[in-house]
């Protein structure tokens, strides 16, 4: 190892680095050891870097308090000393005498008070009376600000004394964030209050009459039009832009800088795949923008807590070490996310100022989206989601305000990470070409052209592209399902369409533009009929224990489904006893274990395959299926995280050992639909009397079976003929 790093940084001529990288044809094995003294390599040269210390301690500690005293300015600059004008909304001309007779005798009933002479100068108040009643409506002009505080006043019609005719009801609708609408509901139940105390002295001088309180008051909190503050709208944005500043000059000085020191074609003659290489880099690059933006959090939260804004800014508890890390997290998405688009720009260019001259525009543009989230109607939805960058300013400001839901902010914070796994293969394209690696200008065009020639196999850079459109495309599409208000059959034909498009139709597409041959691609190929005996025996076998496992995640309180659409659960499931039962099991059983697997043990672990091992290639497509598991129709249900992540690694193993995803198809259709047919055949075992069903454990019995049908087709897989091995040769491109 001590050679290989030796001769990193030795020079050499373009020839010897052509023949080099000709020499990488062969297979190399991976090695944990040499990624790690890359990735140690590329540490020590950019920390070594004095912008990158400058940018990583300094700038934080710098900008932070500066920010902090606009902040603090911002968040009390409603509650100046200076004269206010109240705008009281009114429902009718009637009202709005009574109301401004109250007032006026509030006000003298305090200006004759000791405590009136300490009080700030009254304000100026502007009744807002409707000229068409019925078209007024007050809570909407609280909202959206028009007015400070609506007053609806119901007049009662009996008289009090000799200062005013009648007794009121009067209810008062005030913006909960607002400072302006608490004080001016404030200044009306004071001189309410005031005015109450004097008739009711004028009722106690009446005899013989019973006591009555002539004036109630309610008031209502309404939540504004838009929740959040321009405030917590905007430090997002400053918060993620400050980290991703960190990743800046070491992605420009690890692929730029070394082109122009003239080290980058030795260390691409190497016989190591420039992937790895990439890898190293793009550790380094992530490892330096989350230390960023940790000092930022901390620079942030002893900012907001010193200057008292914490409470003011965020309510509750404020800045508390459970909010830090969430944000630490979506801060680490972000920058995995932002590094990989950062060394995909960096690594086509020539020099240090080219480079400078494509990030600059991209930080530009990564303002436009935090001030658009400050327009209102923006939350973190089905629609925004999957929208890079919007979605992490999305989530951060709603941690900010503690409004984050679970799916949602799954979902952002997954898309986030595979646009940038997907950013990094397509960087690791770039960066491997070979008409960079001798200076010359190249790579950008390779990314939109069609390859000349035929192949067999997918690339790794094409399968990550194809799960990061997936994904959200799967989350959105989901979403739209789950609003319609189609019967129960004509929603499992559009979940079967739906189904077919996204998991057949998009790798078919991919697969065609690359030209590869689609039944090859997607795995389609003959294999040893031992192999369908024992997927037969495992779909059979493996639903039970599955079934079980939900019932464990449920059972300690990971459950995705609220108790208040329990209801909308169970008129969906009594909806489907309507459907013929092969719709069912043809529609959520045989399509999706069909289509699913093309995809996932076809589609991608083929491409995986190309830079993975056969462990690997098959964990990292079990985790994406079992994340795609979690989402359902309009919800989540991360109680089926593990369950489906465990079923993608039988599936994968049987896709390995088979050399097909034939067998895997078939395992996975029979354990659908196996599980469908029991579920909707609940009732008809509970009257044969045929195990106790309607238990939440399985009997014991059934686990017994399944567990002996399970280890028999487990060892027909194993000692079953296997066909050609894995992968003959570390493929030279991604």
């Amino acid at each position: 190892m001590n050679d290989t790093h030796t001769n990193i940084n030795t020079a050499t001529d373009s020839k010897t680095s052509v023949q080099a990288t000709d020499s990488r044809q062969t297979a190399v094995p991976f090695s944990f050891a040499q990624q790690w003294e890359f990735t140690l390599k590329e540490l020590r040269e950019t920390l070594r870097d004095r912008r990158t210390i400058v940018t990583l301690m300094a700038m934080p500690l710098l900008l932070y308090p500066m920010l902090g005293l606009g902040l603090r300015f911002l968040a009390f600059q409603e509650s100046s000393d200076q004269k206010v004008e109240y705008r009281l909304a009114i429902g009718s001309e009637t009202e709005g005498a009574w109301l401004s007779e109250a007032l006026q005798l509030g006000n003298s009933l305090l200006a004759a008070s000791s405590e009136a002479k300490e009080q700030q100068p009254a304000p100026d108040v502007q009744l807002l009376v409707p000229n068409d009643p019925s078209e007024f409506d007050l809570e909407a002009l609280v909202k959206n600000s028009a007015a400070d505080v609506g007053v609806r006043v119901q007049l009662n019609g009996a008289s009090v004394g000799n200062q005013f005719p009648a007794t009121a009801r009067v209810q008062l609708l005030q913006s909960r964030d607002s400072v302006r609408s608490r004080d001016a509901a404030d200044y009306v139940q004071q001189r309410l209050a005031a005015a109450n105390i004097d008739w009711i002295r004028q009722t106690s001088e009446l005899n013989g009459k019973p006591f009555r309180l002539p004036v109630e008051q309610i008031r209502v909190l309404l939540e504004p039009a838009e929740t959040g503050s321009a405030v917590l709208g905007l430090l997002p944005l400053i918060l993620l832009l400050m980290t991703v500043t960190g990743g800046v000059y070491p992605a420009i000085d690890l692929t730029a800088g070394e082109r122009e020191r003239n080290t980058l074609e030795t260390l691409m003659a190497l016989p190591v795949p420039r992937f790895r290489l990439l890898v190293a880099k793009f550790v380094a690059v992530v490892a330096v923008t989350m230390l960023t933006g940790l000092m930022n959090l901390l620079a942030m939260s002893i900012t907001l807590y010193a200057l008292q804004l914490d409470k003011t800014l965020l309510g509750g508890d404020g800045f508390t070490l459970g909010l830090g890390c969430k944000l630490f997290l979506a801060l680490s998405a972000f920058a995995l996310f932002y590094s990989a688009v950062l060394l995909l720009l960096t690594s086509s260019a020539r020099s240090f100022k080219e480079a400078q001259a494509y990030l600059i525009p991209l930080l530009l543009l990564s303002i436009a989206p935090g001030l658009v989230i400050l327009m209102p109607g923006w939350n973190l939805a089905s629609g925004t989601a999957a929208l890079p960058l919007v979605n992490m300013l999305l989530l951060s400001r709603e941690l900010l305000e503690g409004t984050v839901t679970l799916l949602p902010a799954m979902v952002a914070i997954v898309s986030t990470v595979l646009y940038g796994v997907a950013a990094l293969a397509m960087a690791a394209q770039v960066f491997g070409n070979d008409a960079a690696a001798i200076g010359s200008r190249g790579g950008w065009k390779d990314l939109l052209q069609r390859p000349k020639e035929l192949s067999q196999q997918p690339s790794i850079t094409a399968a990550l592209v194809g799960l990061a459109i997936l994904f959200p495309a799967y989350f959105v599409t989901s979403g739209v399902l789950s609003r319609g208000d189609a019967q129960p059959s004509g929603r499992l034909g559009l979940s079967a369409a739906m189904t077919i498009a996204l998991f057949v139709g998009l790798p078919w597409l991919l697969l065609r533009w690359q030209r590869i041959d689609v039944l090859a691609g997607l795995g389609l190929k003959k294999t040893s009929w031992h192999y369908y005996v024992a997927a037969g025996m495992l779909g059979i076998a493996t639903w039970p224990w599955i079934f079980e496992l939900v019932v464990l995640a449920q059972s300690i309180g990971i459950r995705g489904i609220d108790l208040s659409q329990i209801e909308n659960v169970e008129s969906l499931l009594a909806g489907w006893r309507e459907v013929p039962l092969w719709l069912i099991v043809v529609c959520l059983g045989v399509v999706p274990g069909v289509c699913e697997e093309c995809f996932f043990r076809g589609y991608l672990f083929n491409g995986l395959k190309q830079h993975l091992n056969a462990t690997w290639t098959i964990v990292v497509a079990a985790v994406a299926f079992g994340l795609f598991h979690v989402v359902l129709a309009g919800g989540a249900a991360p109680e089926r995280l593990l369950p489906s992540t465990l079923m993608g690694l039988l599936l994968g193993w049987m896709a390995y050992r088979s050399g097909s995803i034939v067998p895997s198809i078939v395992l996975h259709a029979i354990h659908n639909s196996t599980l469908l047919l029991v579920v909707q055949s609940r009732d008809l075992l509970a009257e044969w009397n045929i195990g106790q069903v309607e238990q939440v454990h399985l009997p014991w019995l059934w686990l017994a079976v399944s567990a002996g049908v399970l280890g028999v087709g487990l060892m027909i897989t194993r000692l079953a003929i296997k066909p050609a091995p894995f992968s003959t040769k570390e493929p030279e491109t991604i």
